[in-house]
């Protein structure tokens, strides 16, 4: 059988759109106890038995129009995206002219010394001036229920945003901004700016009740303790609900009494069967379990903070489960966990050189090892992509990774082996996952759940290995690389029979092409090769019939000719059809 390559995703089982709604009603998160990956009792439903079945993977848009959203829901369902996010409908008070662009100054004039790294800003949409018109730089309210409807015809829930912390500063790019639906007075605390001149009008000084009632970054806080703003954000998540969103997204939400989740927002959003992810932007597990504790999953920040020492950082075994930085580590159920988005960069990415945007970091190895960790470790995780960066979702790498999370990652995570450079963990009984941070290849004896069981690597990395019969295999790891080990034949009912798709990563020349041929007719029988074809980051790849065993290698030569220059090194099995190349014959 084929390593992992021309999935037919429709043939999943999965009804995908049962991953939110089956988990709207949530409970209280109890994190005492609790081992990694046993327990789905909140923000999704128990996992199912079928070897074909993992768990769901999350996809979020940004400065992305409606319409334009509605184009790509059969590109991502295809994928086996499962939910996506967009931002809030509401009118904002900062529109598309107001971004700063290579060509544009906005509203900031530079990119934003905090949260400028990976989309152009201020951000569209997280500025409301009023609840009760959706038509928006995003487009308007029916393109929007347009999108929504069309994404549930591709078995694809919707997450939309809600700002609930806060409206739009009393100044805009053009003058005075009103709120037609509050009185600043009345509705809003006025303490001041919270890490400016931030301060509690009462005896002493109060610095949580600071952080829930003083302004984030000068937006003016609600007063969640008001009647009327009840109401008026309460209808705004009805009609969110009534436009058939499938769950929440709730901005700045650590910026918001707690409180206000549990007896206001969070039973109203179990009536209107809506799941909800709460974004609490912060590294401490306490203060984000505080949050999750209200009713709502979260964003796993400790467990990014645990990523960026890992992967920028050079530290991998912040990953440990000993570590246990991550409310993954806690309650799998609860985290939503994510690489990056569009306020927090993921590792090595962003300027690396005062703030000169000309200095930008797009997505590299780091950002590709640390999504070969989330879309393999118990959790529900969220993609975003740049918008500077030529990254897709359907990179190769990432279809593969989404497949795989999808297909096999489901059961609790044992920690396998643990370094510096190297971490492997299991997925038990499932999946075994080996990473490596490092700049030379990882061969290390691993204990595992399998006795005498051949493992297929779903990557197509490297070829197959054996348990022996104390259920110990040699792992080996590519360097900056990953492997994805499992019995042969799980998923297979997600993979069409007849095709094998080869593909490697390496740089030629301008003006050539990577060949690929090996000991089959369709390879030319070990001559000059098929031409691959190219995608972003310097993949080539080529689909053709499975001959069944069979050895293969890669030549390079002028674009539309034949290869003429061979790979360096042995030649690639059958079972290895994505696997580290080995450079080219001087």
């Amino acid at each position: 059988m084929e390593a992992n390559d021309s999935r037919d995703r429709d043939a999943l089982d999965v009804d995908r759109r049962t991953l939110l709604r089956a988990g709207a009603t949530l409970g209280a998160l109890s994190v005492a106890g609790v081992s990694v990956g046993t327990e789905r009792t909140r923000a999704m439903p128990d996992g199912p038995t079928s070897d074909a079945d993992g768990e769901p993977v999350l996809y979020q848009y940004f400065h992305a129009e409606w319409r334009d959203v509605e184009d790509d829901l059969q590109r991502l369902a295809d994928l086996g995206i499962d939910g996506i996010w967009v931002p809030q409908p509401a009118t904002p008070m900062l529109e598309w002219a107001d971004q700063t662009t290579a060509d544009q100054d906005g509203y900031y004039g530079d990119p934003h010394p905090d949260y400028g790294y990976l989309e152009p800003h201020p951000p569209i949409g997280y500025q409301p001036v009023d609840y009760r018109d959706f038509d928006s730089p995003y487009g308007t309210e029916a393109a929007l229920e347009s999108m929504i409807e069309t994404a549930h015809e591709h078995d694809i829930d919707v997450v939309v945003d809600a700002v609930l912390n806060h409206m739009a500063s009393a100044t805009g790019p053009d003058g005075a901004v009103e709120l037609p639906q509050f009185d600043r007075d009345e509705h809003f605390h006025d303490y001041g700016t919270l890490g400016e001149d931030c301060y509690w009008q009462g005896e002493g000084n109060d610095e949580e009740r600071a952080l829930y009632e003083c302004d984030l970054l000068g937006l003016p806080s609600f007063d969640h303790e008001h009647p009327h703003v009840q109401r008026e954000q309460a209808d705004y998540i009805e009609r969110i609900a009534d436009l058939g969103a499938d769950g929440l997204r709730l901005d700045a939400a650590g910026h918001v009494w707690p409180w206000y989740f549990e007896s206001e927002i969070n039973p109203l959003a179990d009536d209107l069967g809506l799941w909800r992810v709460g974004e609490v932007w912060d590294g401490d597990k306490d203060t984000v379990t505080e949050f999750a504790n209200t009713g709502m999953t979260v964003f796993d920040y400790p467990l990014y903070y645990a990523l960026l020492d890992a992967f920028e950082g050079g530290d991998m075994t912040a990953l440990a489960q000993d570590a246990a930085r991550g409310i993954v580590h806690e309650d799998p159920s609860a985290a939503v966990t994510f690489v990056q988005n569009h306020d927090a960069p993921g590792p090595n990415v962003g300027i690396d050189d005062g703030d000169d945007p000309a200095n930008y970091d797009e997505e590299g190895t780091e950002v590709e090892l640390a999504h070969a960790y989330v879309l393999s470790f118990p959790g529900t995780p969220m993609l975003f992509l740049t918008a500077e960066s030529s990254a897709a979702v359907d990179d190769p790498y990432l279809e593969d990774l989404i497949w795989i999370k999808r297909n096999l990652a489901s059961g609790p995570a044992i920690d396998r082996y643990v370094g510096e450079d190297l971490y492997a963990f299991e997925r038990e009984a499932n999946l075994l996952a080996g990473i490596n941070n490092g700049p030379a290849e990882r061969t290390e004896w691993v204990e595992t759940s399998w006795v005498n069981e051949p493992l297929v690597d779903y990557t197509g990395h490297r070829g197959s290995i054996t348990t022996n019969d104390d259920g110990w295999v040699e792992l080996s790891v590519p360097s900056n690389g990953w492997v994805m080990y499992a019995p042969e034949g799980r998923g297979e009912t997600a993979r069409p029979d007849g095709e094998l798709t080869l593909r490697v990563t390496v740089e030629v020349e301008p003006g050539e092409s990577v060949y690929f041929t090996g000991g089959t007719d369709e390879l030319t029988n070990w001559g000059g090769g098929v031409e691959g074809t190219w995608s972003a980051g310097n993949v080539w790849q080529v689909t053709i019939d499975d001959p069944g065993e069979f050895e293969w290698k890669t030549r390079r030569g002028p674009s539309g000719a034949t290869g003429d220059v061979w790979e360096r090194g042995r030649n690639h099995d059958r079972a290895a059809t994505h696997p580290e190349h080995q450079g080219w014959d001087a």
